[in-house]
């Protein structure tokens, strides 16, 4: 499967700005459950290293990678960073997922 996602500049940019990240970094994105009561999805992103069969996306210096299993949660979408909401103006959408 190829996995097909928009990274939109601003998006790394602002990684980098506010949480301190630099160019040449490898971070992942990644879904995972958890919260209180029944739990949940959520979208998450951490500095790691790109593993064999993960997509790599590189934006602005960053290297944004998926691992497989989680294409499907992230694949038609767009991560974007809205400036209006300050340091957590960070969005994803994906019309793809919604019910």
């Amino acid at each position: 499967m190829t996995l097909q996602l928009m990274i939109e500049p601003a998006f790394s940019l602002a990684y980098q700005r506010y949480a301190g990240y630099r160019p040449g970094e490898t971070l992942r994105l990644y879904v995972r459950t958890g919260g209180p009561g029944t739990g949940g999805l959520f979208y998450a992103i951490e500095k790691d290293q790109q593993l064999p069969g993960d997509a790599l996306f590189e934006v602005e210096g960053l290297r944004f990678v998926i691992r497989p299993a989680d294409f499907w949660y992230f694949n038609g979408g767009t991560l974007r960073y809205d400036q209006r909401y300050g340091d957590f103006g960070f969005q994803f959408s994906n019309p793809g997922l919604d019910a």
